[in-house]
């Protein structure tokens, strides 16, 4: 009986959905688009001035598909002075996996930190649930697995609009 006990707190976490996702299948998933040999590639760029006239900012977003289902999209972010080849580097890097139009897990690349680090977000239904009740709006990249999920759901769109051939 005291055994019975012990476990009823843990049973109760887990009905109450504070469980961690099933990270082996999530990571099977990736395993499979990894191996993929029939992606098709998608690529969209675009390119900003900021208020120094010698810095660019390079956006880049690769899409990978099959049979115009998304699986995976690549986001970089790159800095680019005209004036020097040597000081042009990647800010940002964000890869997101998808399993039939759901965002179901997000690497990102921290180049804050020396030596960079990948930071991982595993998500699943309860993750997208509670982002869509928060709603939020111009969300910072400080702001965790919201910023995330944000542009994941907001790249899957982007796909969805581009011409298909």
């Amino acid at each position: 009986m005291n055994k019975l006990i012990l476990l009823l707190p843990f049973f109760s976490l887990h009905l109450f959905g504070y469980s961690q996702p099933n990270v082996k299948r999530i990571d099977s998933t990736i395993k499979a688009i990894e191996t993929k040999k029939t992606l098709t590639l998608n690529t969209v760029s675009d390119t900003f001035g900021v208020s120094h006239s010698h810095l660019l900012i390079i956006e880049n977003v690769k899409f990978y598909s099959t049979k115009n289902k998304l699986s995976k999209a690549i986001f970089t972010n790159d800095y680019y002075r005209k004036d020097s080849a040597s000081n042009n580097m990647t800010t940002q890097l964000d890869v997101f996996y998808y399993n039939d139009d759901i965002l179901v897990k997000v690497i990102s690349r921290d180049f804050d930190q020396s030596p960079p680090k990948n930071l991982e977000f595993y998500l699943n239904e309860k993750d997208l649930k509670k982002y869509i009740d928060k709603r939020t709006i111009n969300t910072t990249r400080y702001d965790g697995v919201n910023y995330f999920i944000e542009l994941g759901y907001n790249l899957l769109n982007e796909f969805k609009n581009l011409p298909k051939k």
